[in-house]
């Protein structure tokens, strides 16, 4: 019973626990660009709160004139 609620602890740790990285690149008719760009090592609470504000900044940019920077095709 011990090694089996230990077991789903540690899962449970595992699936709450992650990589969040967000970044957009934008850019508007001058030709000047800025990042907006999240990132950290966090559970699903911070996961949410760090796309919150990465949408937040992109969202000051467009409000700024930005638009986002389409990526280039990977070179084959």
């Amino acid at each position: 019973m011990r090694i089996r609620t230990i077991s789903l602890v540690g899962v449970g740790l595992l699936c709450l626990a992650g990589c969040v990285t967000e970044k957009t690149v934008l850019t508007n008719n001058q030709g000047q660009t800025t990042v907006c760009e999240t990132k950290g090592r966090i559970g699903v609470v911070s996961g949410a709160i760090l796309h919150e504000r990465h949408k937040a900044c992109v969202d000051k940019a467009k409000a700024q004139g930005y638009t986002k920077t389409t990526t280039a095709a990977p070179v084959s």
